[in-house]
């Protein structure tokens, strides 16, 4: 299961997210699974930026701070409840997976 553990704000161009997966930091394999569902909602609902991830356990949202909204920070949290649970979310998990290719 992926978590949240906390959200940072690096600097003007980005802000961070520290995900776990169990107790440790997520591996860079289910980190790319959570950029790619956050680019998807990001494009859904007409918000700018790009997710990628940045590291163990460290998920970037690439976007100058003064067009980050909080709305920014819930489709990280929308993107890991796709993924913890695919199949209450199959269409954003087939998106996300089409997006791959």
């Amino acid at each position: 299961m992926l978590r949240c553990r906390g959200v940072e704000g690096e600097g003007p161009e980005r802000s961070l997210f520290r995900i776990l997966e169990g107790e440790g930091p997520a591996p860079e394999e289910s980190l790319s699974r959570v950029a790619r569902i956050g680019d998807v909602l990001l494009r859904e609902n007409a918000l700018a930026g790009r997710f990628r991830p940045v590291g163990p356990g460290v998920l970037a949202l690439e976007l100058a701070a003064a067009e980050r909204t909080f709305f920014h920070n819930g489709i990280v949290f929308a993107a890991l409840d796709a993924i913890n649970d695919p199949v209450k979310n199959p269409t954003l998990n087939l998106r996300a997976e089409e997006d791959e290719t």
